[in-house]
């Protein structure tokens, strides 16, 4: 550059190169064997010899075709995939040419470097690769451990995963790790103490070299002598794990394991770790399992009792289990029974291992009873109880039939009223009451308890069980209660036995029998169902449910809520009918008709016809009743006047008026005497004979005779039943004598015929509480026959014309001023 400008040499000679293709060379392709990274694109040569014709290139099963005929072929393969552990061939078609292609990945960094030592002399250091490695050989990853401060390689092998090497005399390592391949390179690092990465060797040999019931001796070996601390682990029967840290200086260790329980099996392992500098435990060692010796049994038996009092005997059957607290320390060989009465009676059974239970045949029930169990060593403190004279009374107690509220899927709910003179209760009963032996099971609560849930894989629905509730006080139980009680109710599936024993035209009297009472019923039985239908499909029975179906057809149903109630009415029945009855019970709730009885296909219908009651011929005789009844009343109506003229003629009624009186003859007042206080009687004497008007209107008046006869009226007095002061209601008029041998019989004339006028306001009435009447005496007779009055008829009184009387007229206006 000269002057601040550039300048150029002169240009070489041209050299000319040929092409391979331009001669007749071999055929040849590239890239050859290549390594590249995943993703790449990739560009292959093919020449072939002279005279070939490269007409494809094929790629990994692709073959790519060539874009003209001649010996070269060049072709990119874009975003290559990583290749198979021996690369992927490239083939060019025409030729033999062949090449590899390897696609990886550049290494990623290695994970988890560690070093540690087991025994303080070799270095043991392992790592995980950062990327998985997809090719082998030369072409893998290669990963290199080195010193970073000296550079010493410590791996020459070139290990893929881990690197041993011995200590030297440092303790202090900065190590690095290069993971190495021809993509390139990731490397990590780690510095360490190896008194700090001491994990020990897994010990061996571990061994039990002496026991007794509560202690076992354990034995065990170490590869390399160092200070240790060791776990020796003891796994219980129970499940229960204890572990137990002790220090090791040797290559040969041991412990002893105390606090065991006798004859149970235990298993044991041991491991260590470095107890200075801790890093890691080592591996555990073989288990090893053992059983301690036998001793005495601890604790004491659950027990218990079932008294059925026999003839002159009483037989206790005697029951007994462990409690949790009781040990049996060895195989239990026998168990032992003693008993003594109050009477200073006593004995003793010894009973197998394999039994539970015993049967004591005593003469009285009054006994203390004791129970222990026995082993190889010796046995078991004893367990007490006492049986009072008054036994199991259970005749004297009500069983209570309870629900089913408050029970679990498989667990039955008991309560019981408390009682504060006991310091406890005692629960009975039998997993399975209805086979034997039934498994005879029984549960202790505390005396702050009123109830328990009873469980056990044994209840099921449907199965009765019997609860017997005692209450404790020491040895001694006395039975409070009883219960019947089901885990679940069910249905009960048997029919009953339905009998008809009175079948009339219009009821019928149903029975059935069955034991409600039995144990075997699903569920407590609460009452009947009884059934009825009727072909003509209706429901006509007092008190009976009607029930229709889709079809149409109907049944009536009735519910018996009384078990003990067997017996049924069946009122308002149809005559020559055919009934279907069935009876069914139940026990949680009444069932529904099944359509089986509506068909009259289901079990056990009673099938009854009811018979005739006659009513035909009620309905001919009646018929025939009525029907001249009915004529009779047609035939009265039409001559109804003829007919009450027959049976009730018409009686006359009088009518008074005080306004106008007819003067036809001559009165005669009589004095009253013996009359009512309501009446006022006159009495008329006929003094001269007829004429002929008289006689002509007698005679339509009833009268035939011409002799003079006594007569009587009689005034009403209508003030002591009314206020009315305007009408006058009414005058009796009746015979005072009954007449004489030859006299003729008068009837009732009205008063117009005795000519009695007169001003009203002369007329007065008196109140029957200011004047009584005598009787009035017949004076023509000579005798002294008192007049009975009539009966009281009221009457309206009759408007009239006013006239002045005359002086025939003075003694009725005199008895009328008296009156008024």
């Amino acid at each position: 550059m000269t002057g601040g400008r550039e300048s150029w040499s002169n240009w070489t000679e041209l050299k000319e190169v040929k092409g391979m293709d331009t001669e007749d060379s071999k055929s040849v392709m590239f890239p050859v064997d290549k390594v590249v990274k995943e993703g790449s694109n990739v560009s292959f040569c093919c020449i072939g010899e002279k005279d070939e014709i490269i007409t494809s290139l094929c790629f990994r099963d692709v073959c790519y075709p060539a874009s003209t005929s001649q010996r070269r072929m060049v072709f990119t393969v874009e975003n290559v995939p990583l290749s198979k552990p021996g690369g992927s061939v490239v083939r060019c078609a025409g030729s033999y040419l062949l090449t590899t292609l390897f696609v990886t990945r550049p290494p990623g960094e290695p994970q988890n470097l560690s070093c540690e030592t087991e025994d303080m002399v070799t270095l043991n250091c392992s790592w995980q690769p950062g990327s998985k490695d997809n090719l082998v050989a030369s072409r893998s990853i290669k990963f290199i451990l080195s010193d970073r401060s000296s550079g010493k390689i410590y791996c020459p092998q070139e290990s893929s995963k881990s690197c041993s090497f011995k200590i030297g005399t440092k303790t202090a390592y900065d190590l690095r790790l290069t993971a190495r391949n021809n993509l390139g390179e990731k490397q990590t690092s780690l510095s360490f103490d190896v008194a700090h990465r001491v994990h020990p060797a897994r010990p061996y040999d571990l061994l039990v070299s002496g026991q007794n019931a509560t202690a076992v001796k354990l034995q065990w070996k170490m590869k390399h002598k160092l200070e240790l601390l060791c776990q020796v682990e003891s796994h219980h029967p129970d499940g229960k794990v204890d572990v137990h840290n002790i220090s090791s200086h040797s290559m040969k260790s041991f412990h002893i394991v105390s606090g065991l329980q006798p004859y149970a099996k235990y298993t044991f392992r041991v491991r260590c770790g470095a107890k200075q500098h801790f890093w890691k435990w080592s591996e555990w060692s073989e288990s090893k399992r053992t059983q301690t010796e036998e001793s005495a049994p601890s604790g004491h038996l659950d027990v218990w009792r079932s008294i059925s009092p026999g003839f002159n005997s009483c037989n206790v059957t005697v029951f007994w289990k462990p409690f949790p607290d009781f040990r049996a320390n060895g195989e239990i060989k026998i168990y032992k029974i003693f008993w003594e009465t109050l009477q200073g009676d006593s004995g003793s059974e010894e009973v197998p291992a394999s039994n539970k239970s015993t049967i004591l045949f005593l003469e009285k029930c009054p006994c203390n009873i004791s129970v222990l169990a026995k082993n190889s060593v010796n046995s078991s403190p004893p367990s007490v109880i006492v049986i009072s004279a008054a036994a199991d009374q259970t005749w004297n107690i009500h069983t209570s039939k309870e629900d089913t509220i408050n029970n679990t899927e498989a667990g039955i709910y008991i309560s019981w009223q408390p009682q504060s003179q006991f310091d406890g209760y005692i629960i009975d009963w039998c997993n399975h009451p209805r086979v034997q032996p039934c498994e005879f099971q029984w549960k202790k609560c505390g005396h702050n308890q009123s109830s328990a849930l009873i469980t056990s894989d044994a209840f099921i629905p449907g199965v009765q069980y019997s609860f017997r509730v005692y209450g404790s006080l020491g040895n001694r139980a006395s039975l409070v209660e009883k219960k019947a009680k089901y885990l679940k109710e069910m249905e009960p599936a048997g029919i009953t036995e339905l009998h008809v024993d009175t079948v009339n035209s219009r009821w019928m009297k149903l029975r059935w029998d069955y034991d409600h009472l039995n144990v075997a019923h699903p569920g407590f039985i609460r009452g009947y169902t009884v059934f009825v239908k009727n072909k003509d499909g209706n429901c006509t029975l007092k008190g009976f449910e009607q029930f229709a179906f889709p079809d149409g057809s109907v049944a009536c149903k009735y519910t018996v809520e009384q078990p003990a109630e067997k017996t049924l009415i069946v009122n308002y029945t149809r005559p020559n009918t055919e009934y279907w009855i069935q009876v069914l019970a139940f026990s949680t709730s009444p069932p529904n008709i099944t359509y089986d009885f509506i068909k009259g296909t289901a079990p056990q219908i009673e099938k009854v016809i009811t018979p005739s009651d006659g009513s035909w011929v009620f309905q001919l005789l009646l018929l025939l009743m009525v029907i001249p009844v009915v004529l009779l009343i047609c035939i009265c109506f039409w001559k109804s006047e003829w007919v009450r003229n027959c049976c009730c003629p018409k009686v006359p009624h009088p009518y008074v008026t005080p306004i106008k009186v007819f003067q036809m003859y001559r009165k005669t007042l009589l004095a009253p005497s013996d009359l009512s206080p309501n009446n006022v009687i006159i009495e008329e004497r006929k003094s001269q004979p007829w004429s002929h008007e008289e006689k002509h209107h007698h005679y339509n008046q009833g009268l035939h005779s011409e002799t003079p006869v006594l007569e009587t009226l009689a005034f009403g007095n209508i003030s002591y039943f009314t206020n009315s002061s305007d009408h006058y209601q009414s005058v009796l008029i009746q015979e005072a004598e009954k007449p004489k041998p030859g006299q003729a019989i008068s009837s009732y004339k009205p008063l117009q015929h005795f000519d009695l006028t007169g001003n009203p306001s002369s007329l007065n009435y008196v109140s029957p509480t200011d004047l009584s009447f005598p009787a009035i005496k017949q004076s023509q007779a000579g005798t002294d026959n008192p007049v009975k009055p009539s009966v009281y008829k009221p009457q309206q009184a009759l408007e009239s014309e006013s006239s002045t009387p005359d002086a025939s007229e003075e003694p009725i206006n005199t008895l009328c001023q008296a009156i008024n």
